[in-house]
């Protein structure tokens, strides 16, 4: 059930805005009711679309392991990890990790000099 993606997960595992658990999340809907309030003209279903056409774009892109880059904001990549043996406390077998790529983020100027220490 779950995909791996935040915004896929059911509704019973997500959290509201400004929960106790997790006060500093955006989620995808946040962004649609944020986008709803400055653009008051459009349709929600219409701002919903957008923000899928978004990040399924960002996400076809990933997986044809092309580079993304946002001005301002930062770029996302991905980086390959390396195989790697190692042992397995439980058992004490030698297993072997397979390598896989990792996705990336590494933050922009704007971003670093106007909100990161």
């Amino acid at each position: 059930m779950l995909s791996g993606i935040y915004w896929d997960l059911p509704q019973t595992i997500r959290f509201p805005m400004g929960s106790e658990q997790h006060p500093q999340s955006i989620l995808k809907g946040d962004l649609v009711v944020r986008l709803q309030q400055d653009f008051s003209q459009h349709m929600k279903k219409d701002l919903e679309t957008v923000v899928d056409v978004v990040f399924d774009t960002m996400i076809s892109a990933l997986k044809e392991k092309r580079r993304i880059e946002i001005r301002g904001i930062g770029s996302f990549s991905l980086h390959r990890q390396k195989e790697r043996k190692f042992v397995n406390p439980k058992t004490g077998l030698l297993t072997v990790c397979p390598s896989s790529y990792r996705v990336v983020f590494k933050t922009g100027k704007d971003l670093k000099s106007n909100f990161l220490p």
